[in-house]
């Protein structure tokens, strides 16, 4: 399109066929209206276009979390020296290995002894022999089962306890708290929670979330040994102490014994917390349920603080009975849904006709009956109740 003289816009006009020839003519008021209608509906979609753009990018600045100031205990090493959070426009946080937050060792004992203490042997990683030792105890019977009598209906080899120790490796970076600041903290930020986890058949599952969306995560309690003895004792309530044995000469021990037949450790990652996460996790066990804390040596020590999760089964559950259930034989196996307490998968469930779903808890009455109007635990044996009946919602 060109103008004319007069400053009427032109437009070139063929005629003759495929040989024929074109000429510049004067757009007509029709063609001139139509023209002017278009450029309005453009311009039009431009300003809409710029105004969703200005209303989506202020929506994201008000949902991305404020620079946090300050320290953390662990962060990926990815993260530059004195960054603790990752700065994507587009808010991404990445899928890590656990090695990328530090160096991991996992500890776990399959019996208490007569003090009740479940003495810790290593699975994987390793820690230096100036360690000493470590044990888990308890204060007082607790709903975890911590040290306590393991009965014999407990699978022989089951793990009852296990312990989860990461060690920072960027030490240097000071982004991180020095061992000064920890001890004179009760809380303290980490980019990084994680769940450890003796499942059903045995095998060790574990995952972990970057905290850095999610401010409620970020926060643990810092705990410090005290000395009781000759050893020297952290205590993280519910009854659940860790009961550290210094070596007396490092030269002279082995450090922390090796568990015989031991599990295949997991391969640890560190997830975002996002839907996308937990269905690969697979119903995950969220931070605010875990129970990890920071755990800081006595001064004289020369240990660093260190990130500690505990996962202590409960000593009561025993398996479930496999095949016929003998006080219900008509009962058809259906899918679990139930957690486990203390970790260890999901419980078994049955069906019977009438759509009641009986679960199984592992314990001594094995079999957990949820009917419309009430929740029972019943033997798997004689089929009595043996606990008082709790009332649920009708519809149920």
């Amino acid at each position: 399109m060109t103008k004319g003289k007069t400053g009427v816009p032109q437009v070139w006009e063929h005629y003759g066929g495929d040989r024929g020839y074109r000429i510049l003519r004067a757009m007509t008021p029709s063609e001139l209206a139509k023209r002017d209608a278009d450029q309005h509906t453009y311009e039009a979609m431009l300003a809409r276009q710029t105004a969703y753009m200005s209303e989506r990018l202020a929506q994201v600045r008000e949902a991305s979390p404020s620079d946090v100031k300050g320290c953390v205990f662990a962060k990926s090493c990815n993260l530059a020296v004195s960054v603790i959070d990752y700065h994507n426009p587009s808010g991404y946080i990445p899928t890590e290995a656990l090695r990328e937050y530090g160096q991991f060792t996992l500890l776990g004992g399959r019996q208490a002894d007569e003090s009740g203490q479940i003495q810790l042997k290593s699975i994987s990683g390793s820690l230096p022999t100036s360690f000493g030792t470590f044990a888990l105890g308890r204060t007082m019977p607790v709903s975890l089962g911590a040290a306590a009598a393991v009965s014999a209906p407990v699978a022989a080899g089951v793990l009852i306890g296990l312990v989860g120790l990461l060690m920072p490796t960027n030490l240097g970076d000071g982004s991180l708290y020095t061992e000064e600041q920890l001890r004179s903290l009760e809380q303290a930020r980490t980019r990084v929670r994680l769940h450890v986890e003796t499942q059903v058949d045995g095998t060790l599952k574990g995952y972990g979330y970057n905290t850095q969306t999610r401010r409620d995560w970020e926060m643990i309690p810092v705990v410090t040994f005290q000395a009781r003895g000759e050893q020297q004792v952290a205590d993280f309530g519910d009854g659940v102490e860790l009961i550290w044995t210094p070596a007396v000469d490092p030269s002279a021990t082995l450090g922390i014994p090796t568990l015989e037949a031991a599990p295949q450790a997991p391969h640890i990652w560190i997830f975002p917390p996002t839907p996308a996460a937990d269905s690969i996790i697979v119903n995950p066990i969220y931070p605010p349920q875990y129970k990890d804390f920071i755990l800081v040596f006595p001064a004289d020590s020369g240990v660093s603080p260190l990130y500690i999760v505990l996962s202590i089964s409960d000593h009561k559950y025993h398996p479930t009975p496999k095949g016929v259930i003998p006080a219900f034989p008509d009962l058809v196996r259906g899918r679990s849904k139930t957690p486990v307490q203390g970790g260890g998968g999901l419980r078994p469930r049955w069906h019977d006709r009438k759509g009641n779903i009986y679960d199984g808890t592992g314990s001594i009455a094995p079999l957990k009956s949820t009917t419309r109007v009430e929740t029972i635990w019943v033997s798997s044996i004689t089929s009595r109740a043996n606990r008082p009946k709790k009332r649920i919602r009708q519809g149920r």
